[in-house]
């Protein structure tokens, strides 16, 4: 029969085996070998970079094999995680990022929107909701989104970003924002594809009032819009945001209406 190890010194054996995989230029742990070791240490390694380079595969782009190598070696030894998924680590790499990272000299100025666009498209595909489920098929008509409230689907977002993020890649990396912010829409639709589309101030004002007054009808909404933007023709209003709302409803961001709900006394 063979000793049992103590507990305390197996802890201390797993937490030395962790330690390692995360910083294999230390001493390898005594009683392991070094070739054994090392398989640990390339596999956890390519998992990690091999996730984060899905979830981020714009700015791995943008970076050189040894600067990713060097930042996916940091992320490892500096961060924390407390969830055993994988799909976690993207969140996870963007809290590293924003909260404790020190700044590399080789840092693009649109990082944390960057990756924040890109963890948006990760999110919304492995987003648990399905406001499609229990809706009719039918078409929405006109008159319903005019009569109605339009209902925006929980798996579109509206977003709001210093930068073009939409629009960088490797030969187009700006070094100040543009005067105007960019406005998207990213969504997934009932196949569960994720897409987007780029918004200006009124539709982006249009998707924040359904979503902020389910009191309203299409129409009040609209007649509210109207009201806010007194330089621009009401009937421009009227007919350009009843386009813009079909157009929603093709693209599944607007995916059913509903009776207004009734305000208080």
């Amino acid at each position: 029969m063979t000793a049992s190890v103590p507990e305390a010194d197996f802890v201390q054996r797993q937490r030395r085996f962790a330690d390692q995989i995360r910083n294999p230029d230390q001493p390898v742990p005594e009683g392991i070998e070094a070739r054994r070791m090392q398989v640990y240490v390339d596999l956890f390694f390519s998992n990690i970079s091999g996730f984060l380079e899905g979830a981020f595969p714009i700015y791995r782009g943008l970076c050189s094999d040894d600067f990713w190598a060097a930042e996916v070696r940091r992320f490892m030894q500096e961060y924390s995680s407390h969830s055993p998924l994988f799909r976690d680590l993207a969140q996870a790499y963007r809290d590293y990022v924003e909260q404790s990272r020190a700044p590399q000299p080789e840092d693009p100025p649109f990082l944390q929107e960057l990756l924040h666009y890109e963890w948006v498209e990760l999110a919304l595909d492995i987003a648990e909701e399905d406001p499609f489920t229990d809706v009719s098929t039918a078409p929405v008509t006109a008159e319903q989104l005019l009569q109605e409230h339009p209902l925006v689907s929980p798996l579109a977002w509206s977003l709001s970003y210093q930068w073009p993020v939409h629009q960088i890649c490797a030969d187009f990396q700006p070094d100040k924002p543009p005067e105007q912010p960019t406005w998207l829409l990213v969504y997934r639709d009932r196949k569960d594809s994720v897409e987007f589309m780029e918004l200006n101030a009124v539709s982006a004002h249009l998707l924040w009032s359904l979503n902020q007054h389910p009191e309203l009808s299409g129409r009040e909404v609209l007649q509210q819009m109207a009201d806010e933007l007194p330089q621009l023709p009401a009937d421009t209003i009227f007919q350009g945001g009843l386009d813009l709302m079909q157009q929603f409803v093709s693209r599944d961001i607007i995916f059913a209406t509903a009776p207004c709900e009734e305000t208080g006394p």
